[in-house]
């Protein structure tokens, strides 16, 4: 898995090398002292393809600005941190099935937690080195310049927007178009803001431990649709236009005087699926729309089975769908009632990628290309159509009922990085969401009358699912 990014992160690439200077202070390729062999992260890790493996360095407040927190930028730019609040990106480190995966032996916790609290600053440990060659085996001294409340707001401002002149060691703002207005410095660098994303969610590389997959392709997916997308477009396209889209605004709110702009926001909804259930109150408010649209049509039956196709399109996501996480899956499913509202058949329909683990393989992929339509034709037999109903609905599943079972099984889960997370963990089902709903409708087959499901009502389905005991889950 050794491909290359798509979009070189070439302007990270200078500030690793700030933090590589620093571990090879503290690393040797021989130890003196009798101890095993350690190397150099630069060893190990290629920052052009493996740059989520090194964190941000250490920075100082910008001048003009009392820190590095987002509440700090919050002081001006009120929206914009509202809007950050919400997103999945603030609940990085408070994400249920991340503190249960780095429970497990075979996770390199250290490692998981660069892109999850990427600033060296929200780490109390500096990594200089692997010992033996080990990703678990991490050599780490103090880091002075640790913030614990920073620590906890995970995806934070200064991710993407605060950098450190190699020159003079201050920090400054990375703007999109740079402002002599602002009371703080500003460079305008617009290249290396929208290839950030690059950082975490299209990692690329070596196979770490036999069951570490955190590869993503997402980059490699929209570049294969690059054609389609500009000439529809009539430009490339990248993951900030579908995901940062611009509004006319004021950049930041205290500057009443100052012309509005067109400024991206900074949501983030993604699939569609929160991190908390709260999440979905402010869901549709943000812009979600699903990429995913559904159609379907009757068709002449020869025999007893359902003559109804399903049509699923990829229609509005530039890559795959679904992407980056190889566990999400789209599940449709078909559903038959009575007169009654009694079950008397299903069927249901999986899109996504299959692996099997301990040693982790892929073995099938079915996910929608950008653009395609898949025909499902739910094998459902009718005797008759009279008085019954046909219910369609489609999710986007984060994570299915087998998985969540380890998930919940976690021990031992790191408290001091998530406040009560052992509780959170145990009891998931009650605060972490596994999956939305994406469509409904509802067939009278003997009228063929059909209600289909709002945006609004999908997410009152959504929220149901809280609480519901594993057993009675679709997924």
């Amino acid at each position: 898995m050794a491909d290359k990014l798509f979009v070189k992160v070439a302007s990270i690439r200078s500030y690793v090398i700030v933090v590589l200077i620093c571990f090879l202070a503290f690393c040797s390729c021989e130890s003196p002292d009798g101890m095993p062999q350690r190397i150099a992260l630069d060893g190990y890790f290629d920052p052009d393809t493996q740059s989520y493996a090194f964190v941000i360095p250490n920075l100082k407040p910008v001048s003009g600005v009392a820190g590095l927190s987002a509440k700090d930028c919050a002081v001006c730019h009120q929206t914009i941190y509202k809007e950050w609040q919400n997103t999945t990106h603030a609940s990085a480190l408070r994400d249920i099935q991340f503190q249960s995966e780095i429970t497990k032996p075979d996770s390199p916790k250290w490692l998981c937690l660069n892109c999850h609290t990427p600033l060296q600053n929200q780490r109390e440990r500096i990594i200089t080195h692997l010992q033996d060659n080990d990703v678990f085996k991490p050599v780490s001294v103090a880091n002075p310049h640790y913030d614990p409340a920073l620590e906890q707001e995970a995806i934070t401002c200064a991710t993407c927007h605060i950098r450190m002149d190699e020159d003079s060691g201050e920090s400054y703002i990375i703007g999109p178009n740079g402002s002599g207005n602002s009371p703080h410095p500003v460079r305008q660098d617009r290249s290396f803001l929208r290839n950030m994303c690059q950082r975490c969610h299209n990692p690329q590389g070596e196979g770490l431990t036999p069951n570490l997959i955190c590869w993503f392709y997402t980059t490699d997916e929209l570049a294969e649709g690059q054609p389609d997308l500009k000439e529809k477009f009539g430009r490339e396209m990248d993951c900030v236009d579908c995901h940062m889209p611009e509004k006319q605004r004021l950049v930041a709110d205290i500057y009443t005087n100052l012309p509005e702009q067109q400024v991206n926001q900074h949501h983030w909804t993604g699939s569609g699926i929160p991190k908390w259930y709260e999440g979905y109150d402010s869901l549709l408010s943000r812009g979600y729309k699903s990429g995913l649209d559904v159609a379907f049509n009757f068709t002449e039956a020869t025999d007893d089975s359902l003559p109804l196709t399903v049509l699923l399109t990829n229609a509005r996501a530039g890559h795959y769908l679904p992407s980056g996480d190889p566990e999400r899956f789209l599940l449709a499913v078909a559903s038959l009632h009575d007169g009654a509202g009694k079950l008397i058949a299903q069927d249901k329909y999986r899109i996504g990628q299959d692996w099997v683990w301990n040693p982790a393989r892929k073995m099938g992929d079915n996910r929608l290309k950008q653009g395609e339509t898949r025909r499902w034709r739910p094998a459902i037999l009718v005797e008759k159509d009279d008085n019954k109903t046909l219910e369609i609905i489609v999710l986007h599943v984060r994570l299915n009922t087998n998985t969540a079972k380890y998930i919940i099984a976690a021990k031992n889960v790191d408290e001091k990085l998530f406040a009560n997370g052992q509780h959170y963990v145990s009891n998931a089902i009650d605060y972490y969401p596994f999956a939305s709903f994406i469509y409904k409708a509802t067939i009278n087959l003997e009228s063929r009358q059909t209600t289909i499901a709002s945006s609004e009502e999908l997410i009152e389905l959504s929220k149901l699912e809280k609480g519901k005991s594993l057993d009675e889950r679709l997924y």
